[in-house]
């Protein structure tokens, strides 16, 4: 009975969630047939369509809680529902021109929706009694609640279908997806909204004492810390956050020097540490034990040197790189970072709302031209490459002219710069850029060399093909057989058949390099040889070689020979690499049996 009266209390709880937030409810029904169409025509592109439902989905939500904190007319509540739908409309027309998997229109859409998500917890606590922690909490068990849920259901009912398809009748394949996507669009997300306790705000001046004793119930339901949570806080996750950065701080200081700064480690290290600092100390806000209160007390002082050290390091990649929009975002987490942390060290924990403040502010920043990243990388990187090609006296107008004998270095920022803004879609956006530069051989056609690519040490990453062009013959006398093998394509065995003869070839693949052997009928090793030596014999010159037309071969370049008393082999390589310690080559073997 008891169960059934709980089950009851739940669907209650979702209707009032529908009723609470109908706007959100219609964009997310709108979303299931989005996808509905998407998963029985997934060949065509709906997503600009799912996507404006979803933003549509977060802005009412948004709406809801900017009228119930400090709005009480039904007109006002409408008006709220239409901005909603005006604000949906314009971020479909920014974004129908091109597909949302777009880097840049897939990123926006991202900070977007973070920055919604943030409103929705932050707007409940303007000037309010209850503080963005609490706040926080509620969204925080809520938000693991409601993943417990749908995995159990979509878990059930998944089985369900499975049973009968393979029990029963055969069920067509696209009901479980159709199925999993009434779970995950509509159900979640009006299960998570009926956590959402009903906030204090302008409405509340009506209320009744018993209206106010039941608000005042839920409020501290959804705020209430759980035990075990209490417990994991305190005793497991902020000892483990103290060890983590004494061993940061150790690694920073024991290592600091000038190569130091620009290594690709440090970034993501110090990233993540202020990500895990900033949401531990939210989460221990409300907690009163001498572990969160050392927490509070120590770490945020700590978290801004080591935020200052992730700005610099920043700035000096920058120096060397030039803005990319990832390092943008960076840097923009570090101010973020470097202002939490202040706030942290110098004020109540009660004002902590003012983060989520700043970090919504700095989301609307990073995708708000021209100041946005996109805009900003592009600029920084097309200055960039121009400059380069100046320097070299490759740039006439609005034409590239054709250059062999610039530096590694400068080929390497050359390639870098134009790659990056093929990849955020923007070659197009530059005049005197080809369309279609980084295709085929149109790069080496249109600077007059390769692409040369970053080595951010000795051999970190070398490249090599044969040059068929300059070479399209091959003297092969003598031989008995040509086999054509690429260490790309896994592990082979290949029969050999010589004469009256009998052999083996095995091309055997392990983590960093592939060793290949020939033997004959009774397994008796004839020849071996590896990836590594055939790589490194012919990339030992390979300044010189990247220095000529970029990393192109001679046929006596490509060529490596390995011979005993009972063969000859006779290696061409089309293409060879070397990166991170990774042997790799596509190549013909020529075999004489002598």
């Amino acid at each position: 009975m008891k169960g059934f009266q709980r089950l009851r209390h739940k669907l209650e709880g979702l209707l009032k969630a529908v009723d609470r937030y109908p706007a959100t409810t219609i964009f997310l029904f709108a979303t299931v047939v989005a996808n509905m169409f998407w998963i029985n025509r997934p060949s065509e592109d709906y997503s600009t369509f799912m996507f404006t439902f979803i933003v549509g989905a977060l802005l009412s939500a948004v709406g809801q809680q900017l009228y119930e904190r400090f709005f009480t007319k039904k007109s006002e509540r409408m008006l709220f529902m239409l901005g909603a739908v005006l604000l949906a409309g314009c971020y479909y027309f920014v974004m129908h021109s091109a597909s949302i998997f777009s880097m840049e229109n897939g990123i926006k859409t991202a900070v977007t929706i973070f920055a919604l998500f943030m409103a929705f917890i932050w707007v409940p606590t303007i000037k309010s009694k209850i503080t963005f922690n609490e706040s926080f909490l509620s969204v925080f068990k809520a938000f693991f609640i409601t993943v417990l849920f749908t995995v159990v259901i979509a878990s059930g009912i998944s089985a369900i279908i499975f049973t009968i398809d393979h029990l029963l009748v055969k069920v067509s394949y696209n009901v479980v997806p159709h199925a999993l996507n009434l779970v995950f669009t509509l159900f979640s997300p009006i299960f998570f909204l009926s956590f959402t306790p009903p906030f204090p705000g302008k409405k509340d001046v009506n209320l009744t004492a018993d209206e106010r004793a039941s608000q005042e119930e839920a409020i501290k339901k959804a705020t209430s810390y759980p035990k075990n949570l209490s417990i994991l806080i305190s005793y497991i996750i902020i000892p483990l956050t103290a060890v983590y950065t004494i061993i940061l701080l150790f690694y920073v200081l024991s290592n600091i020097s000038g190569e130091f700064w620009t290594q690709n480690l440090l970034e993501p290290l110090l990233v993540s540490y202020a990500i895990t600092v900033i949401f531990v100390y939210i989460l221990a806000s409300m907690l009163e034990n001498k572990f969160t209160v050392m927490f509070r007390r120590i770490f945020p002082k700590v978290l801004v040197p080591i935020v200052l050290f992730q700005v610099v390091s920043s700035v000096l990649k920058i120096q060397e790189v030039g803005i990319t929009h990832g390092r943008y975002y960076v840097i923009l987490f570090g101010l973020f970072a470097v202002i939490t942390g202040l706030v942290f060290s110098f004020l109540s924990i009660k004002k902590n709302g003012i983060i989520a403040a700043v970090l919504i502010i700095l989301s609307i920043i990073s995708i708000t031209p021209p100041i946005d990243a996109f805009t900003v990388s592009r600029v920084n990187q097309t200055n960039l490459l121009e400059k380069v090609l100046l320097e070299n006296n490759m740039l006439e107008g609005n034409s590239i002219v054709p250059n062999a004998t610039v530096s590694n270095e400068d080929k390497r920022i050359i390639t870098r710069t134009v790659n990056y803004l093929n990849s955020i879609n923007d070659i197009d956006k530059v005049a005197w850029l080809p369309a279609n530069v980084v295709h085929f051989d149109n790069f080496q056609k249109t600077f007059g060399f390769e692409q040369m690519y970053e080595q951010s040490h000795v051999g970190v990453y070398q490249y090599a093909h044969l040059d068929w062009d300059q070479n399209p013959v091959v003297n092969i006398a003598d031989m008995d057989l040509m086999i054509h093998l690429s260490t790309y394509n896994g592990s082979q065995l290949i029969p050999l058949a010589i004469g009256d003869r009998n052999f083996q070839l095995k091309l055997q693949q392990d983590a960093k390099l592939s060793t290949i052997t020939i033997v004959d009928e009774t397994d008796r090793e004839v020849i071996q040889f590896n990836t590594k030596e055939l790589v490194e014999h012919i990339l030992a010159d390979y300044e010189e070689i990247a220095g000529n037309k970029g990393p192109s071969l001679t046929v006596e370049q490509a060529t490596f020979n390995i011979e005993n008393d009972e063969v000859l082999v006779s290696v061409l390589a089309n293409s060879v690499d070397y990166y991170d310690t990774q042997y790799q080559a596509d190549f013909y073997l020529f075999l004489k049996i002598k």
